[in-house]
C-alpha cells in the first residue's frame, strides 16, 4: 500500500467553511443555513466550522435525484425497424 505525503488531502481532512463554499458552490450564508435548517455536519470551533469532506459527501447523497442516476448509466437505442 502507498503512503500519501503529509499535505495531500483525503476525505478525512477537515475543511474551512470557505473551503465547503467553493467545494459546494454556495454562498456563506447558505452554507450556515445548511448546517442549522438541513443537518449539514460540522464541527464548531470558536466561530467557526470545520468539515469532514467525508462526512459532506454523504450527507449529500440523501439530496441526489433520480435523473442523476439515470444520466450516470448509459441509454439503450430504440429499434425503430419494423417488418411489414
Amino acid at each position: 500500500m502507498q503512503k500519501q505525503p503529509k499535505d495531500t488531502p483525503t476525505d478525512e481532512t477537515l475543511m474551512t467553511t470557505t473551503e465547503v463554499m467553493a467545494f459546494l458552490n454556495l454562498s456563506r450564508t447558505k452554507v450556515w443555513m445548511m448546517i442549522q435548517k438541513d443537518g449539514l455536519p460540522a464541527f464548531k470551533f470558536g466561530g467557526d466550522y470545520r468539515f469532514r469532506k467525508s462526512e459532506v459527501l454523504k450527507w449529500m447523497e440523501q439530496f441526489r435525484t433520480s435523473t442523476a442516476a439515470q444520466e450516470s448509466t448509459p441509454k439503450q437505442e430504440s429499434k425503430s425497424c419494423s417488418k411489414r
